[in-house]
């Protein structure tokens, strides 16, 4: 289903949002507070339940790599979880309805998988050596939210990233690395199967339409798209764990290329003696006057330019001479 604005109803504070509280009052239309932003996603991130009171909610969680906290929203029931990313730019606004939103801002959202969200606890429980249950191991004193990963169905996965004992009643769990390196790896090579299926151009981000044909016309290697992969999968990983990745995927360091030669100046930069000319072309007139006078081909403009007393007059030469330093 392709994505829409939503105006669904969601739970969030101003703050939790990341969004400016005050609106500038501009216009008569402004409102003083920023009431409705516009967001990019699925109708199922938003589906209400009437028979479920947990809404929709915007949340802040700590991501997996940065270890700051990111905003995301919980679908009702909290058995789904999305990543919000927020799209913004300078002397950007909104005109929605009657009303001039001054966050001009497009909030993206888009599904993320609870395992990279839950996998920072578990390598931090690791350190134990116990096997724990889920709510003993997804505990955090700054991003209390964090509790509410323990609903999502997708955590169904985590046997790929944990050793799992008990059964329905009670499980508890343990990091694996080998599990979680070989998960991790298959999760890159899907990821390396649709770049290719969708034949995405892998280079630089914004370079001009010769230098992205160029590109086209230089054969990419399957390491240049596993190493794109990794970096892909690593936005959402510690940074240990990205590392122990790289290595487990073996993929060769990419050598960096060689300097690119520039192209001569133009403009030559000329010495004073450079200014000089190089022929002395007044002896060449003197030559053809003469030659002139004697064959008697002269005209009368000519002649009467001869007559003219030149005492005084400075050779043509002497102006591509370089003045003298006084």
């Amino acid at each position: 289903m392709p994505p829409r604005r939503s105006r669904n109803s969601v739970k969030t504070e101003p703050e939790e949002a990341d969004v400016d509280k005050k609106v500038p009052a501009s216009s008569g239309h402004c409102k003083d507070e920023q009431s409705q932003w516009v967001m990019v996603t699925d109708d199922t991130a938003l589906d209400c339940d009437p028979n479920n009171e947990n809404s929709p909610v915007f949340v802040r969680l700590k991501h997996p790599k940065t270890e700051q906290g990111a905003l995301f929203l919980f679908t009702h029931g909290d058995s789904s979880v999305y990543e919000v990313n927020k799209f913004t730019e300078k002397y950007r606004s909104w005109l929605i309805d009657d009303t001039v939103q001054a966050d001009g801002s497009i909030l993206l959202v888009t599904p993320a998988d609870p395992v990279y969200l839950v996998l920072p606890y578990l390598i931090a429980s690791a350190q134990s050596g116990k096997y724990m249950t889920l709510d003993q191991i997804v505990v955090d004193e700054n991003f209390s939210e964090c509790r509410r990963l323990l609903s999502c169905s997708g955590l169904s996965e985590l046997s790929n990233v944990a050793d799992i004992k008990g059964d329905d009643d009670l499980k508890v769990f343990r990091y694996n690395k080998e599990k979680t390196l070989s998960w991790l790896k298959l999760k890159v090579e899907k990821v390396v199967d649709r770049l290719q299926q969708r034949n995405v151009l892998i280079g630089s981000v914004g370079q001009s339409a010769t230098y992205v044909r160029s590109l086209k016309e230089q054969s990419v290697t399957e390491d240049d798209y596993r190493r794109y992969a990794c970096g892909l999968v690593s936005d959402y990983l510690p940074l240990e764990l990205s590392s122990l990745l790289v290595d487990y995927l073996d993929i060769p360091v990419k050598p960096d290329p060689s300097p690119v030669e520039e192209p001569p100046s133009k403009k030559v930069k000329l010495e004073p003696a450079d200014l000089n000319p190089t022929e002395d072309y007044s002896k060449g007139q003197k030559k053809l006057d003469n030659k002139m006078q004697k064959n008697g081909s002269m005209t009368a403009g000519q002649k009467k330019l001869l007559s003219v007393d030149k005492t005084g007059m400075k050779n043509i030469s002497s102006f591509f001479s370089p003045k003298s330093k006084t």
